[in-house]
């Protein structure tokens, strides 16, 4: 099953959601970009433009934040959901970074190395902290049926419990590491 949106839907979404776009196309070189970066963020990758929408939601004692890719293969062409895959049978369409109170309980950030991008998503268990890498990817013979783009996991870090250890930490760590091939 392939998702499709029309540009002018997600323009338009934007717009009623009072989301700002701030994007930018930049080129793939080194590049971070965190769930705070509200709006729209844009990079060229595999031959078109990778795109993440980014939103927040605040109350009196939690916050959430959304982050939504598309990728548009040729300028003008329909923006394809890009989802995150962590098994064959679980795709996430929108990734939520999320607090419990004060705590950010998971969180993620977007990493281009040279002509990669990358998603690292940080999430606190009872033991510690995971990173997991995704690498920004066509689907290729992996999910013949699937989406033609897909973010796929390639390696998790695990950073043992420690008392002042935060999501936030891990992944300013993640961030200054390579890639595992």
């Amino acid at each position: 099953m392939m998702f499709n949106i029309k540009k002018s839907v997600v323009t338009a979404a934007l717009l009623l959601g009072t989301i700002v776009a701030v994007g930018h196309v930049g080129s793939a070189s080194a590049a971070t970009v965190t769930t705070t970066q509200q709006g729209m963020q844009q990079w060229r990758a595999l031959n078109g433009k990778l795109i993440i929408v980014t939103g927040s939601y605040h109350d009196t004692s939690s916050y959430k934040r959304s982050l939504t890719f598309y990728f548009e293969e040729k300028p003008g062409g329909e923006w394809l959901h890009v989802p995150v895959i962590e098994s064959e049978a679980d795709h996430t369409l929108t990734l939520f970074s999320v607090s419990s109170g004060e705590n950010t309980v998971e969180d993620a950030l977007v990493i281009t190395q040279g002509d990669s991008t990358y998603l690292v998503v940080a999430e606190k268990k009872a033991a510690g902290v995971s990173a997991t890498w995704y690498k920004f990817s066509p689907a290729g013979t992996d999910f013949p049926d699937g989406p033609a783009f897909m973010f796929k996991p390639i390696s998790t870090n695990v950073y043992a419990k420690s008392k002042n250890q935060t999501v936030e930490d891990v992944l300013q760590k993640e961030a200054k590491l390579k890639a595992k091939k």
